[in-house]
């Protein structure tokens, strides 16, 4: 064959049947259900997506026209670059300003501060010194202070004399649910609140001045279903309540800026701001509106849901995954939380890592190069339609039950977003799902005493004459490993050494290691440190290790064909002489095997099946740990 020939050659293409008889030969026979991946969404993954299969296959969207699910501008980032908000923080106004004017010059280009600086009396004016807000726009979430700080920023706009551009919101509804409070009368609460927000429009006209929080519900622990449903509702509440007081709807919704929380699910992060796009533009309709004034407006936040205090430079990892999946996704602004946000604090080293991530994104993978990179990815085209069709249904369900304010009153809402943490937490602490540094390869060196105080979600809403609902709860996945290492870490300081268990490690290092391994993990999660055996040959050697490290508590690790030889006889001779110790045994075995052990002295059997935050406790609590 000559060259010209090979040029020609082109490779059969495999059909769909010849798939899948290759993955049921890799499979050894067992089933191709096996590949599917059930999500705390609903949505059943398939292993494959083919052209086929794929409904919007045959009826293509265009990227800057309705239902703008591929972007609300033709050309994407080419004519609108998401913009860099990244808040700085500062003692003194001179502090803050200074970084802020030190951040334009590394990339930033939104005026952005957290709303705590206000609450605690810095003036807006003296943030802004010698900002341009002609050129700059800003971006605060005033977190229930809107009313409060509206003078400073009147005032700002006079001494500037030009009509700030961007964002100075709130989202009073997020707000109450983080107090648990609602005020009584709802109607003259809103009256108020929407004479506010036209009292920004003297600040400037083209600012959005209000803000769905859905990270909230994210941070609560809710799914990508829950968070566009509870975010449209919230928002069509706030549009019925505008329409009351005579404002229009289609200028009103402009003033609408949507934040989603995003995370370590790559691609339903991307196809939830594609649904919610095009579920907010369809929304047009039921208000005999025309689309475009449904454009949605996205603020993208990487998820607090997810964070770790342990080896908190995972953290960096873990928020550009997330911006990757927003920006691929479409958004107009992007925060990335800087990688020790769990803890409380900041630093300049973590902001400036959190701020290059724009850059490097921007500039290094060629994303803003292509117009709505997810487009025609039969897998990302699928995954949004079962999305918007679920978060629609979801949406219509809230609507006649009466709309989003009777289902916090009852508590609904925040019941349906605790059952969603709780299947993420039984998943971690059975680790199906993993956290690089908490609960797989955990960093022994981390020390941290004590959880950090934190006000990140501090709220400036005062509620008059409120009644009590409950509230929504905030907590990272991760703290229930935290807590227990924690608690290590204060025996180890009180006690002058950390709890220890010892593994028994049986015949040569291929026969134990692998479990040896998983039990170092699964105890490092919690702080307990292990002493390991060489591999014991003989139950003397065994029964030796034990006398000379004379520890509460050992696991024996080794192959199913090592306890069926010789585990049964060494487990028993080490009772007998040591009968006080407790003695586990890594891996699951077959019933009649496992009777054997327990027979000879094995407690319990740890493995991949073992809840490890019970199995932990368990042995802090035998080991004394108090």
């Amino acid at each position: 064959m000559e060259l010209k020939d090979v040029k020609t050659i082109t490779f059969p293409e495999p059909s769909l049947a010849e798939w899948k008889e290759a993955v049921e030969v890799t499979l050894k026979g067992k089933s191709m259900d096996q590949l599917k991946t059930d999500t705390y969404e609903g949505i059943t993954l398939d292993p494959l997506y083919t052209e086929t299969a794929n409904s919007r296959a045959k009826k293509p969207e265009l990227p800057g026209f309705f239902p703008f699910t591929r972007g609300t501008s033709p050309m994407g980032y080419h004519e609108n670059p998401w913009l860099v908000v990244q808040p700085v923080s500062g003692i003194t106004a001179k502090e803050a300003n200074e970084k802020m004017l030190a951040a334009f010059k590394r990339g930033q280009n939104v005026a952005a501060y957290p709303a705590r600086l206000l609450a605690e009396g810095v003036r807006f004016e003296n943030l802004i010194e010698d900002i341009p807000l002609k050129d700059v726009p800003v971006f605060m979430d005033l977190k229930g202070g809107q009313k409060r700080f509206l003078a400073q920023f009147k005032a700002a706009g006079k001494s500037d004399n030009a009509q700030m551009t961007g964002v100075l919101a709130e989202d009073p509804i997020a707000q109450w649910l983080i107090v648990g409070q609602l005020p009584e009368d709802m109607d003259d609460y809103f009256a108020e609140w929407l004479k506010t927000i036209e009292e920004y429009e003297k600040v400037g006209q083209n600012l959005k001045t209000v803000l769905i929080d859905t990270a909230v519900y994210h941070n609560g622990g809710a799914n990508a279903v829950q968070e566009i449903a509870y975010g449209l509702s919230v928002a069509v509440h706030y549009l019925l309540e505008g329409q009351k007081q005579g404002l229009p709807i289609a200028t009103f919704a402009e003033k609408i800026v949507f934040s989603f929380a995003v995370d370590s699910n790559y691609f339903m992060t991307i196809a939830k701001l594609r649904a919610a796009r095009r579920l907010w533009a369809c929304l047009a309709e039921a208000f005999e509106t025309a689309p475009n004034h449904f454009k949605m407006s996205i603020h993208a936040v990487t998820s607090e849901l997810t964070e770790t205090l342990y080896d908190e430079h995972v953290n960096i990892l873990r928020t550009t995954n997330q911006a990757f999946a927003a920006a691929i996704g479409g958004i107009d602004y992007l925060q990335i939380h800087p990688f020790n946000h769990a803890s409380g604090g900041t630093d300049d080293f973590a902001e400036r890592i959190a701020r290059n991530t724009h850059l490097i994104l921007k500039e290094e993978t060629n994303i803003t190069t292509v117009v709505d990179p997810a487009g025609g990815s039969w897998y990302v085209e699928q995954l949004t339609d079962e999305l918007a069709e679920k978060a629609w249904n979801k949406f219509l369900e809230i609507d006649e039950a009466g709309g989003i304010i009777p289902l916090i009153k009852q508590g609904t809402l925040q019941k349906e977003i605790a059952r969603v943490f709780q299947e993420r937490s039984q998943k971690a602490a059975y680790i199906k799902e993993s956290m690089i540094g908490t609960n797989v390869y955990p960093n022994p060196a981390d020390r941290i005493m004590k959880a950090p105080a934190k006000d990140g979600h501090k709220t400036y809403i005062k509620v008059e004459k409120a009644i009590e609902i409950m509230p929504m709860n905030l907590e990272r996945i991760s703290v229930q490993f935290e807590r227990i290492r924690m608690r290590s870490e204060r025996h180890k300081a009180t006690n002058g050494a950390s709890p220890k268990i010892g593994l028994i490690n049986l015949k040569d290092i291929k026969s134990h290691k692998p479990r040896a391994d998983f039990i170092k993990g699964l105890t490092a999660a919690g702080g307990i440190e292990t002493l390991e055996s060489a591999g014991c040959q003989t139950i003397g050697e065994a029964v030796e290790y034990v006398a000379s490290t004379n520890l509460a508590i050992y696991c024996v690790c080794g192959s199913d064909a090592d306890y069926s030889e010789f585990a049964a006889v060494v487990i028993r001779e080490i009772k007998k002489r040591f009968p006080h110790i407790h003695i586990y045994c890594a891996g699951k075995q077959q019933k009649e095997q496992e009777i054997t052990l327990s027979e000879a002295g094995v407690k319990n059997f740890i493995h991949v099946k073992t809840n490890a935050i019970a199995m932990v406790e368990k042995l802090l609590h035998e080991l004394g740990v108090k």
